[in-house]
């Protein structure tokens, strides 16, 4: 499908960046995947040269076998690189669990702390709303989170908020 979407090339622009989205949603419904896990588009870019010669030689030559062992070896190396990732997300989710072990957190900012596995950035309305609190105590909160140097204030937003630079840092670094 990746490969007829890029054969017909229906947009001016774009076509490289929609057929990877299609890839991936369809890898999601197909493995029954909860989340588009394996985005394939950092290993098409690194083997740029490889990606359109595969593709040029279907069209060429009907090779469809080389095109489908090199999506097939993007698939694991994706997958593998995915895996890290999580493995990495969850020994920092517990070294954060257990940092607010010892600065006696609670309920909530594990619950805060968690959050931040979903969306790494966290706005203290966002959290007031979120988990039924005043301003000040979700302000407060964000502030102990910050102490324990879990979160990082943003600076020049309109809403006072907080990042998690290491989660960033996990979910965007090229490890492969």
């Amino acid at each position: 499908m990746h490969y007829q979407f890029e054969a017909i090339h229906p947009f001016s622009d774009g076509n490289g960046r929609v057929g990877r989205l299609f890839l991936a949603l369809c890898i999601a419904e197909w493995c029954g995947l909860t989340n588009q896990w394996l985005y394939m588009s950092a290993y098409f870019d690194r083997n740029k040269d490889h990606y359109i010669d595969r593709m040029f030689r279907v069209s060429t030559h009907g090779d469809w076998s080389e095109w489908i062992r090199f999506c097939l070896q993007g698939v694991v190396e994706t997958a593998a690189d995915t895996q890290r990732r999580c493995d990495r997300l969850l020994a920092l989710r517990r070294t954060y669990h257990d940092k607010l072990a010892e600065v006696g957190g609670s309920v909530r900012l594990s619950a805060i702390v968690d959050d931040l596995f979903d969306a790494p950035v966290a706005i203290v309305t966002h959290v007031q709303r979120r988990h039924g609190v005043s301003y000040p105590t979700a302000r407060s909160d964000l502030r102990r989170l910050e102490k324990a140097g879990i979160l990082k204030e943003l600076p020049g937003v309109a809403q006072i908020s907080y990042y998690c630079a290491p989660i960033l840092a996990i979910t965007h670094e090229d490890i492969i």
